[in-house]
């Protein structure tokens, strides 16, 4: 065209090629930034949250972006598009909020399974639509794409159905190993070698025919077949990959399957000309492929292995297995009352969590006892090794979910050194990363694998469900050594006891035990320990009468009363029973059940909650199906797990003791709800402020607790009281007397 002038310029809009996508190119900029920072985040666990979120934005701006470019969507598409993703948001959430963390790796698998998946299903797709060889916008035809483009194009294609689909059964394969449906044992087929080299070959040739020999795109008869066939062949090669992975190499398989998962959405980015999954693709796979290095070095094993299929044998032929060492030696068992002697007369002790721990869900009583062994003064660490669990970083989520202080929690080589130094080594559902065997037999299965030195300890306590092998089949010359004592029995409960024994008369503490995770942020490494204590102490065997009464008080109950967990905001920690309350009611005839976890951030653990009579159900959905009356500290809400009003989730006829503000807006729709639903609705705010309701007004009662608590606990850190300050109300000097109680009773004693 020309200008004013007469002088010819290019319109770039004469260009069939041209489409101004500015605001979809600052989009992408934004997600895949998102991702970065999500990966940078997620390297500790005390921003991974935060890298989630990051996550999280980066995607739903990705999506949103490319939902609305009628490069992808148009017409009735977009809507076609939305109603589609429905499915899968309601599945994503329903596993999240569902699947329980020790069922994470399962969890993570199926992801990993459904992601190449989707890029197989995409590159089904495309080769049977009628315009994979034109580019088009809006759903109008624009130009034809060049043999080049479509030869890379196609390329792509059969690598993402191959990846795809082998990252998909492979995952459902470790998934059904991981929850226990398949033996963790190898299963190697014969001949393995053979028949991966002509499945390859057969993959190939197959992917190859569907774009020559007279098929081509959209070729919905022998080309499609010849597609479905390479499907096919990838999918039984995902089988026996994985079959052949044995228990100790789980590890590495999940994260190499995560790296192959990210690998077919690079390829699908390229088989649709999109930059962001080309780019997110990469980031996935490196990342996973950089972790199945980590792993690899932590289990003393190939990368190339891993590669080509060769993983998983048990890390040794089957000669090898055969001449490994045999242990022999006699088992020392110990009681609740030895592993407590020793913990009590340690100076430093070094817990190591393993795959026992999750399964018994013990990770909170592991807190509780870590926390009322530092009450009395003993140096206790916990020691992470890369692999422990069934997914790296396992121990590392169950703990944190804990509250156990990061920075008391040390990765095998940093913490190595210490077990030398050390004077009780608690092993808790570990096995084959404590195995000295790694280091002592040449011919043992892990042999070379890097395992946590606990035997180095003056004493190993190793608590265990039984004495049968790990998950990688391995004997375990640890239980058999002099230093060493197995402590048998079901991990929590375990645990429980020796928290039951620490609680005793003789075991009382001077430190308030909820302090003892509260601190100046110095590593308790730098704590001094202190001297070794002269065992003096005799058991004593006063019981509290209660205890006998518990299953009689039980059921002769008349009344229940739950308790759940407040959601009202993740940063709330009160709870609306303590167990002391709980063993009051209890002795009146009324039994407590509890939502689990529920009284976590008041540092009451469902142990203390269990030890008076009170039940522990797993959802708050349980407590009001059981429940005649439900007290809480925040008004009811829309609960997030069933999607439900917490009102709703009542059983029509019962009661609930909450904050309502019946004078407001909010408050009158509370009631209106509950009217329908059929509940009973006590507005404990509504409760006339005198003096003798003082003490059923839960809001200010626990505000104050937690006002004198913040400052006992800010005089005790800084070791001094506050400065004076200047106030609407006047001039206050600095205190030198802090008196707690000084209501109108506490004045009028004063004056």
């Amino acid at each position: 065209m020309e200008d004013n002038n007469g002088t010819e310029v290019w319109d770039r809009t004469d260009d069939p090629y041209f489409v101004d996508k500015a605001w979809l190119d600052t989009i992408v900029v934004v997600g895949l930034t998102c991702f970065v920072l999500c990966l940078m985040k997620l390297s500790k666990v005390a921003t991974s949250k935060m890298g989630m979120i990051f996550g999280m934005i980066g995607m739903t701006a990705l999506v949103a972006g490319y939902w609305a470019d009628e490069a992808y969507t148009y017409d009735d598409g977009r809507w076609l598009i939305a109603v589609s993703m429905a499915p899968g948001i309601l599945l994503g959430l329903t596993s999240a909020l569902s699947v329980e963390i020790t069922s994470l790796p399962e969890l993570v698998g199926a992801y990993n399974g459904f992601g190449g998946f989707a890029a197989a299903l995409e590159a089904i797709a495309l080769y049977v639509d009628p315009n994979a060889k034109n580019f088009l916008r809006g759903g109008h035809f624009i130009d034809e794409k060049t043999q080049a483009m479509l030869w890379v194009q196609a390329i792509a294609l059969v690598l993402s159905i191959v990846i795809g689909m082998m990252t998909f059964t492979g995952s459902m394969i470790a998934c059904l190993k991981l929850h226990g449906t398949i033996a963790s044992k190898p299963r190697v087929i014969p001949y393995r070698s053979i028949i991966t080299l002509l499945l390859f070959a057969a993959m190939v040739l197959f992917g190859t025919l569907s774009f020559t020999a007279g098929q081509d795109w959209n070729d919905r008869v022998l080309g499609l077949t010849f597609i479905i066939i390479v499907s096919f062949l990838a999918s039984v090669y995902g089988v026996i990959a994985v079959m052949a992975i044995g228990g100790g190499d789980m590890p590495v398989s999940i994260s190499f399957l995560n790296a192959l998962s990210g690998m077919s959405t690079s390829a699908a980015g390229f088989m649709l000309s999109n930059e962001a999954l080309v780019v997110s693709g990469a980031f996935i796979c490196c990342s996973g492929i950089i972790l199945t290095l980590v792993m690899c070095k932590n289990m003393n094993r190939s990368i190339i292995k891993v590669l080509v299929g060769g993983f998983g044998d048990g890390g040794g032929s089957s000669s090898a297995n055969a001449k490994s060492e045999k242990v022999v030696g006699t088992v020392k068992e110990a009681t609740a009352w030895d592993v407590f002697e020793l913990l009590t007369n340690a100076r430093k002790v070094i817990i190591v969590p393993g795959y026992g721990m999750a399964v018994a869900k013990a990770q909170h009583a592991c807190a509780e006892l870590a926390c009322k062994l530092r009450a009395k003064d003993i140096n206790v660490l916990f020691a992470i090794h890369p692999v422990a669990g069934r997914m790296p970083g396992h121990m590392n989520v169950l703990l944190a979910e804990a509250k156990v202080p990061y920075d008391i929690t040390f990765a095998l080589d940093d913490i190595n050194a210490d077990f030398a130094d050390t004077d009780v080594a608690l092993v808790l559902g570990a096995n084959d990363i404590v195995n000295p065997g790694a280091q002592t037999d040449a011919d043992s299965p892990i042999a070379g694998m890097p395992v946590l030195e606990v035997w180095k300890a003056t004493h190993t306590i190793c608590m265990k469900r039984s004495l049968n092998v790990g998950y990688a089949g391995v004997d375990n010359p640890l239980f058999v050594n002099d230093n060493n004592m197995m402590f048998l029995g079901d991990a929590k409960t375990s645990l429980l006891k020796l928290i039951s024994l620490l609680d005793e008369p003789s075991a009382h503490f001077s430190t308030p035990a909820s302090s003892l995770f509260m601190g100046s942020g110095e590593s308790m490494r730098d704590i001094e320990a202190p001297k070794p204590k002269k065992k003096t102490h005799q058991r004593v065997k006063s019981v509290d009468p209660f205890l006998a009464q518990i299953s009689k008080l039980q059921s002769n109950s008349f009344l229940k009363v739950g308790v759940v967990r407040e959601i009202a905001d993740e940063f709330e920690a009160r709870v609306a029973m303590t167990p002391d309350i709980a063993k009051r009611l209890l002795k009146s005839g009324i039994q407590v059940v509890l939502e689990t976890n529920a009284g976590i951030g008041g540092g009451f653990l469902d142990g203390a909650y269990a030890e008076v009579g009170c039940k522990i159900l797993n959802s708050a959905q349980e407590v009001y199906d059981s429940a005649g009356v439900v007290i809480k500290i925040r008004e009811p809400i829309m609960h997030p797990m069933g999607l439900k009003h917490e009102i709703e989730m009542m059983t029509a006829g019962s009661t609930l003791i909450a904050p309502v503000s019946p004078q407001t807006e909010n408050g009158r729709i509370l009631m209106d709800r509950a009217k329908e639903a059929g509940v009973n609705l006590l507005a404990v705010d509504a409760i006339p402020r005198i003096s003798r309701a003082q003490n059923l007004d839960t809001l200010s009662s626990q505000s104050k607790i937690a006002g004198y608590r913040a400052v006992i606990e800010a005089a005790y850190i800084y070791q001094r009281f506050m400065n004076g300050e200047v106030t609407s109300a006047g001039s206050f000097g600095a205190c030198k007397v802090l008196v707690i109680g000084a209501g109108v009773a506490g004045v009028a004693a004063l004056t």
